[in-house]
């Protein structure tokens, strides 16, 4: 007697395998793709601040004779160039077969490889990190922004608080005060939810869309505050206690070797190579910005 045919006895049927991957790429780089290119002449960059003397109100009488006061010193400042690499390989058999969901894997790796490095320069550049010579045993490190602010701080470390509006407000003060005109505000998630469900200077969306079906949009891209208005940014590069406000037409990326890619020498039967990029980051004068330490990085916001 003939058996019937179905799904569990016939050895022939092919996979039901998609032809689409479901990428989880976390390649947003809001501090890396916002901060204006220039090009970087050495391995260490350097670059100048200046400040205005301090207002007076004191009145010069007539005929006075001027006293000539030394003014103030522009300060220098450098960051050196980090160099990041990113390899990838791939067997000269897994390219000729036929892949699900892609036409050729070594495409494939040289995209991810290139995705990766601009998320490495985005934490390299949000990080506190200091900057470091390197040898011919160790690489050069660049500072991030948040370790070059050092002027306008609000710090709850040790404490781990929810951010509360009113240290913004005290942040935005402080950069005031300098001289600053901040316009952006980078944080992570559990910051933004922050933001974006208990602070009452929001310019971003919180509205009803269909009363009926009681949908709602609660998506805070602004913070308007008593100093201007704010973008707010989440990056998932900054330290989730952190948070950055900066004045953007201040940031900069001096790059003195753009991120391209490179064949690696034929040792196997294998594709090799990589992608290599050296840069580093100018935060132009630090008192134009500011940063809040110490925000709870989980829970329930309150």
């Amino acid at each position: 007697m003939s058996a019937r045919l179905d799904t569990y006895n016939v050895i022939g049927n092919r996979e039901a395998l998609t032809n689409t991957i479901a990428d989880l790429f976390a390649d947003e780089t809001p501090l890396f793709s916002m901060a204006k290119k220039k090009r970087a002449t050495g391995v260490l960059h350097e670059w100048q601040e200046d400040t205005l003397a301090s207002a007076s109100k004191a009145g010069a009488i007539e005929g006075a004779t001027v006293v000539y006061a030394k003014t103030g010193v522009r300060a220098r400042l450098k960051n050196p160039t980090q160099i990041r690499i990113r390899p990838w390989e791939v067997t000269f058999t897994q390219e000729a077969v036929t892949t699900a969901g892609i036409k050729s894997s070594v495409a494939r790796e040289l995209m991810k490889a290139m995705k990766a490095l601009a998320t490495d320069f985005e934490k390299i550049f949000q990080s506190t990190a200091a900057t470091t010579d390197g040898t011919s045993a160790s690489g050069r490190t660049a500072k991030g922004l948040s370790k070059a602010i050092t002027t306008n701080v609000v710090s709850k470390a040790g404490v781990s608080t929810f951010l509360d509006e009113d240290d913004i407000g005290r942040i935005l003060q402080k950069i005031w005060n300098q001289g600053g005109n901040p316009n952006v505000l980078f944080c992570g998630g559990q910051s933004k939810r922050q933001i974006s469900e208990t602070f009452s200077a929001k310019t971003g969306f919180s509205f009803n869309i269909d009363q009926g079906a009681r949908k709602m949009i609660s998506n805070i891209n602004s913070y308007e505050g008593s100093f201007g208005t704010l973008s707010v940014m989440p990056s998932r590069q900054i330290r989730p206690e952190k948070i950055s406000i900066v004045q953007s037409d201040m940031l900069r990326v001096p790059v003195l070797r753009d991120i391209q890619q490179y064949k690696g020498a034929q040792t196997a039967s294998s594709f090799k190579g990589w992608v290599e990029g050296e840069m580093t980051f100018e935060w132009g004068n630090q008192k134009a910005h500011g940063k809040y330490s110490g925000a709870t990085t989980a829970g329930t916001v309150s």
